[in-house]
């Protein structure tokens, strides 16, 4: 079996580290490429074209954008679906507008304003002053970089919502949310798992919105689940 792992927005390959070998011990892993579309359903394309025939998907926050993407595309690919910190749906006004302030502000040259004023948005308030998360968070927008930000808000910004996909999910379900995300309620986590059949919830106590950074334990124990279920 074939996993395929698809990153947040402005997050490297990195934030999956404390679960790859996890994932790795009941087959291949693959990380999707979310830097060279400038469209949600243009980075679901790309990983159709580079993924097998079947495969599972995991997809963090933008990465879940992505995933549902997938499935509105090719569901019959997909073996088992893990949507970790996500929503099914469209941007609001207000974080629309939210979105286009922070795009104008790396456009201004001020992409490190914007990563340290980001950060305690995506993990829990518990956590704002790990400096190790801090470090792992600069380290990984790095390696995204000013330009990989802006496509990928863009693309984040243009996205259909999938709010009707939800009930059409037929193949294994996941729905993995950290109990104290800020950036994504909890909410939007437990609407997806209400609206797909047979959907697992399954809640990181202690984590915000980046479960595997923050509680990379427990996080690593309910993909193993994931991946278990689909043996």
């Amino acid at each position: 079996m074939e996993t395929i792992l698809v990153p947040p927005l402005l997050c490297s390959s990195r934030v999956y580290e404390s679960v790859l070998d996890t994932v790795w011990s009941h087959g291949s892993v693959t990380i999707a490429d979310t830097l060279h579309d400038n469209t949600i359903a243009g980075m679901a394309a790309r990983l159709l074209r580079n993924a097998p025939d079947r495969f599972a998907l995991l997809g963090t926050s933008m990465g879940g954008y992505v995933a549902l993407e997938v499935m509105r595309q090719a569901p019959e690919r997909v073996t088992g679906l893990a949507l970790v910190s996500t929503s099914a749906e469209a941007d609001s006004d207000e974080q629309l507008a939210a979105r286009t302030r922070q795009s104008q502000l790396v456009e201004q040259g001020h992409v490190d304003e914007l990563v340290d004023a980001a950060f305690p948005g995506v993990v829990a308030e518990r956590n704002e002053s790990d400096p190790d998360l801090l470090t792992a968070w600069r380290g990984m927008t790095a390696t995204v970089g000013p330009r990989g930000f802006l496509q990928q808000q863009s693309a984040v910004m243009g996205r259909t919502d999938s709010r009707a996909l939800l009930a059409g999910i037929a193949c294994l379900t996941f729905v993995i949310h950290g109990a104290e995300d800020r950036l994504i309620p909890v909410q939007a986590g437990q609407r997806i798992a209400a609206a797909v059949p047979g959907a697992t919830l399954r809640l990181v106590a202690k984590a915000g919105h980046f479960v595997f950074l923050e509680r990379p334990d427990e996080a690593a124990a309910v993909v193993d689940e994931f991946v278990r279920a689909l043996q």
